[in-house]
Parts: C-alpha cells; structure tokens; sequence
C-alpha cells in the first residue's frame, strides 16, 4: 500500500473538524532501533537523528496518508521502558499519554528480539492497537537472525512486519495496518463503529494479573467532585480520558514489578520465532569494537576529526575561490549600475548595493562552501553510526568536566549548531549537569564558527594557523569546563548508551539529512545578512558609522589589537555568528571602496584573535533563546556573560603574545 507524505502541520490544521477524524499513531521503540530513518521513509522527509536515548525532545507529528488514509504520525523518544526517563525529567508514558495515540507503531531490532519485545509487551498492555515492525533486517540478516514475522504477530496478538528503514522493505505496509487499525479505533470511540477487539492472553503470572486487576478497578472509579478531578494524577486522567485502557493505566502504574516478567516472556517469545544460522561474525562488528577501543580507537577519532577538518578545508576552499570569481566577474558589475538605475536616492542605492552584492556574496562564499560541506560529512558520520561510538569512547574525558557519558551527545550535536544541543542537554538528569553541559556547548564551534576559523585563517595564515585556532579553543573549553566543576562539584553516574550499528552511509539520506540542515541554515541567515548589510550601509551613508568606529576603536584596538570594524562585526555577530566574517567582508569592502579579502583587511595575527573571539565571545541570539527557555533568564544571562569576559580576556591575552596589542 503506498504511502505519501504531506509536509508537517499541526494537528489542528486543515477544515473544520478534519483534524479530529484522522487517526494518530504513536511510534515507539529503544534507542538505536532505527525509528528515526523508518520515520522518514514513511514520511519522505528525512530529520536530525544522533543516535542516542532522549535526542528528540519534543514529539515529532507529520501528517502522512497511508492505504488511502490520512493519519498523524507521532516520533517519540527512543526508551528502554514505558517508565524510563529517555529526555529529561519526565516518565516516557508521559509523552505517550500526552499524543494520545490510537495506534502503536512498535519499531524493534529484527536480531535482538530478546532486548526489545519489553517495550512490545508493555505497549501491548495499553489496551491500545499495536503493530510491531521487525526493523534492520539488513543488519539481523548479516549476523543469521531471520525471524518468523507470522509466529510473532500469532504471539503478540498483532500484526508484525519485517522491515528495512534505510531501504524501505515493509515500511509501507507497517504503516498501513497501524493506520487502518487506529481509524478503526477512532471509529469505535465516536460512536461509529462497534467494537469487535479481543482481549489477550494473560501472559503473566497469576499474582501479577490479580494484582493487575486491582489497580485497574481502582483507576476506572470515576471522582465525586470538581475537587476530586483536579487532583486526578496523570495515570488516571489518560484512563477516564480514554487514552489508554483500565488495564494499560494499571500496567503504567506497576511497570517496575511488571518488568521482569516481560522480560522473561520476551526471552520465550524469540526463542520461538528467531532463526539463527552460523554465520561469520560481520566486519562492522569487529570495526565497532576497535572504534570504542582506547586502542585504536583514540586515533582512530582523532584522525577523523582531521580529516573531516581537512576535507572541509579543500572543498570549501575550491568552491569559495571559484563561486566569488563567477560572482565578482558577472552579478558585482551588475548590481552596480542597476541598483543605482532603479533607486534614485544615492544614500540608498549604495545602501542596497552592499547589502545584494556583498551580504550575497559573503553567503556564497561561505555558507556554500563552508558550511554545506560540513553538514554533508557530520550527516555521513551520523548515518554510519559512527557518533555513538565517539561517545563511548570519550565518556572518560566527559568524566573529570563533571558530566555523565551521555552529556557527549549535546556536546557532539553542537559541533554543527547549538541549538538543537541546548534542547539535547534534556538527556541530563539534574540542573547543574544541564547548566554545565550548556556552559561547553556554547564554548563548542558550531558549524557557523567553524567555517568563520578556516575561512579567516587558512586562506591567509594557513591550514596549520586555523588547526591551532581550534586547538585554542578545545584547550580554553575544557579548562573553563573544569574551572566550573570545580565550583559545582558532584560524581557522576556512568555511561548507559545503546551502541548504533556501523555501517556505511546511505548517500540519499546523507545528502538529504544535509539539504533539510542547510535549507534551515540558508532561510534563517540570508534576510538577516541582508537586512544586516542594509542597516550597515544606511549607518555609514548616513554618517553615522565614523562616530560608531570612533567609539568601539579604542577599546578593540587597545585590547585586541583589532582594527575598529572588527569589533562593530562580531557585536553584530550577535544574529548569527557567520555574520563574523561575513560582515567583515562588508565593512571591508565599505572600508576600501572597493571589494576586498581579509587578507587586505588585518595581518595574520590579528586574524587568527579575530577568528579565536568571534567563536568564544555571546552567543548568537538563537542559542540564547534556547538557554533562556531551558534554564531561565538568570542562568542565560551569567552564561552569556562569562563566555563574554572570557572571550576578551583570552583575546587580550593573545594579541600581547602575538605582538599585536
């Protein structure tokens, strides 16, 4: 049955009532599982993943139309259990209860069915229908495992697929059961339909099932009062709410007893449907276990950060030299006679020339070739799988910042933005664990900063300028991370991280996981570095812009050793720390009265501080509306104000040791 995807929209949208006919299916699954890549083969559009419990923080609902209907399609957080806590403070069936499934969509590993029919189990006992998708049968296949998906469903008293995400085997029809089965269900609850659902088979011991029974007797009693329904707890609200069965409330509520049980029955249940044949142990295995290794493992992801840094290098630096070229010898002569053409007023015309041609231009030879290039090689990283294991192996070096293993997978989202990584410290239990967490993202070089570093220094101080640029980061990073635990001190609990799959990437979810990335990227900075340029441009036309260089000058100069529009750039950084070179690029070009590089602009030296500030100084104002939403005004503000002081006392630092200053 085919499925087509429609682009995501909230569950309000469309006619009048519409909303409430389409039936809402849940899915659900342990971390690793594959959920994200099956969700995006069922949708057609594929989203950020990083292999870890909790990284996707909120519920992810795309409308899709599956065997003719249309449904919303829940992402929830990957889990180990219906009572674990996979992003942040909350229970999982908290999120469960608040999409208000009428279906389950169960995704469970097809060669380790013994670890992940728990979760099948548990979401069966919700009295809610349930389809169960056998997921990376290209994986199981490898190690021998095929499973026997018509005994499974007999046991399960549901409908069971065997499915590939990343080639799309099963999906659709996955899909389309879970569909069919929660318009059934809406159906039944309008009114519509009568009921015909069984009840199945207890499946654990007596005790337990009386004990069972109690409880969801208790939970059917409906309050006597007002009174008695506002402190109602969850549980019994997702009950009399219809949510979720007497039986499924109870099961929420002893889930911690219920879960050996399920275990065990999970373990008889693989027995019986798992085919195993002798079958040399995959190289993937064997690559997983040396990538987690000290030995090779540390060099082995040392050498990768290398070479994505230098592959970044080459290829952003080929496209950037010949994107400006083609831009600087047809649209720059362009826009200089046309502009002035249609805009009678010269102060606006110039002003409008600055802002198309060199807020443009700095998009083009950065963003592009930067930026793009980067999202390309992080997506293949991701999608071999490849980050978890970097997690494993750094959880040591998290340890003596005072934070867990798991405080890695923010801290390696951050590398391509910080966004997405303040809302990843979710994974963290306490306060000071996300505080501090959130303290090192903002130190760590997003993709933006890092296409600022090597395209100011290797172009005009050198590959080994820009790599010792980094090095001073890492090194001002973890000491300002250690500095803060000292101040916070407390132990940390160790890693608990499910390992994903190595495998080699899939070059259409590569190339599009990078597209969606860079799109956001491009739609967010483009008005912003023109609306930028043309505030700029207005200034000086206007006169205004000596008195503002009259007043920064001094300090920058004095302290950084930077000339005056150096400070007036990273200030304006605030919006999006690209426009760091960007608007260099403008101020210069506004400077001279004529396009010109950096290397024009500032000597190495005053280059590499530049590019060492601009990547520490506040966060862009992205960044800093998540850190408010997630730890509140104060902490932002304290945040924000010590990666400031920090920032220009390294970079006063720096300007005397380089002469500068």
């Amino acid at each position: 049955m085919p499925v087509t995807a429609c682009h995501p929209a909230s569950p309000g949208a469309g006619r009048a009532g519409e909303a409430d006919r389409r039936p809402v299916v849940a899915m659900v699954g342990r971390p690793n599982v594959g959920k994200s890549t099956f969700l995006a083969r069922a949708s057609r559009r594929f989203v950020e993943t990083a292999n870890a419990p909790g990284t996707t923080v909120a519920l992810e609902r795309r409308l899709v139309t599956a065997g003719g209907r249309e449904a919303w399609l829940v992402d929830l957080p990957g889990t180990r259990s219906l009572d674990d806590e996979p992003a942040g403070d909350d229970p999982f069936w908290t999120y469960l209860l608040a999409a208000a499934p009428d279906a389950i969509l169960v995704v469970v590993d097809a060669g380790n069915l013994a670890r992940h029919l728990p979760v099948a189990i548990a979401c069966r006992d919700l009295g809610l229908p349930v389809v169960l998708a056998a997921n990376l049968t290209d994986e199981a296949a490898k190690r021998g495992v095929t499973v026997d998906t018509g005994r499974l469903s007999q046991l399960i008293n549901a409908p069971a697929h065997a499915t590939c995400g990343r080639t799309g085997a099963g999906v659709d029809a996955a899909l389309a059961d879970a569909v069919r089965l929660g318009a059934v269900r809406r159906a039944v609850k309008s009114g519509s339909t009568s009921p015909r659902a069984t009840i199945p088979a207890p499946v654990y011991p007596f005790a337990l099932e009386a004990d069972l029974a109690r409880e969801a007797a208790a939970l059917s009693t409906e309050p006597r009062s007002l009174g008695a329904a506002a402190v109602l707890e969850p549980i019994q609200i997702g009950v009399l709410g219809g949510i979720v069965s007497p039986r499924g409330g109870a099961s929420l509520r002893l889930a911690s007893g219920l879960e050996p049980a399920r275990w065990s029955v999970a373990a008889g249940w693989a027995e019986q449907v798992e085919r195993r044949v002798d079958v040399p142990e995959p190289f993937a295995d064997r690559l997983a276990r040396l990538a987690t290794a000290p030995w090779p493992g540390i060099p082995a992801f040392l050498g990768i950060s290398i070479a994505m840094f230098l592959a970044v290098i080459t290829i952003g630096g080929f496209l950037a030299g010949l994107l400006g070229e083609v831009w600087g010898a047809t649209m720059s002569p362009f826009l200089a006679t046309a502009v002035p053409a249609i805009v009678p007023w010269p102060v606006l015309a110039n002003a409008l020339t600055w802002s198309l041609d060199g807020g443009l231009l700095s998009m083009l030879a950065v963003g592009i070739p930067y930026i793009l290039t980067f999202y390309v090689m992080l997506a293949a990283l991701e999608d071999s799988g490849y980050l978890t294991s970097a997690a494993v192996l750094m959880d040591r070096v998290f340890g003596t910042l005072g934070l867990p293993g798991r405080a890695s997978i923010p801290l390696l989202a951050a590398a391509g933005c910080n966004v997405p990584a303040i809302y990843g410290t979710r994974v963290l239990r306490t306060r000071r664990e996300r505080v501090l967490a959130s303290w090192l993202v903002t130190l760590t070089p997003c993709s933006a900063r890092s296409a600022v570093i090597i395209a100011a220094l290797a172009p005009y101080a050198g590959v080994p300028a820009a790599i010792a640029a980094f090095g001073v980061v890492a090194l001002t990073a973890i000491a300002a991370g250690v500095g803060a635990n000292a101040m916070i001190p407390g132990r940390q609990p160790a890693l608990v991280l499910e390992l994903a799959t190595l495998r080699a990437p899939i070059v259409e979810h590569v190339l599009r996981k990078a597209w969606w990335r860079f799109k956001g990227f491009v739609v967010t900075a483009t008005p912003i570095m023109l609306l930028g340029s043309l505030a700029l441009g207005l200034v000086y036309e206007a006169g205004i812009w000596k008195d503002i260089a009259d007043a920064i000058g001094p300090a920058t100069q004095a302290v950084l050793g930077l000339p005056a529009i150096a400070g007036v750039a990273m200030a304006f950084a605030f919006l999006r720390k690209e426009l760091a070179l960007q608007l260099l690029l403008v101020f210069a070009t506004v400077q001279l009265g004529r396009a010109a590089t950096l290397g024009e602009l500032m000597v190495p030296a005053q280059l590499f501080v530049y590019a060492v500030v601009s990547s520490l100084t506040i966060p862009c104002i992205a960044t800093l509306a998540a850190l408010r939403g997630e730890l509140g005004t104060r902490a932002s503000v304290v945040i924000s104000g010590a990666s400031l002081v920090l920032a220009i006392g390294l970079g006063a630092a720096l300007a005397r040791v380089l002469g500068i200053a």
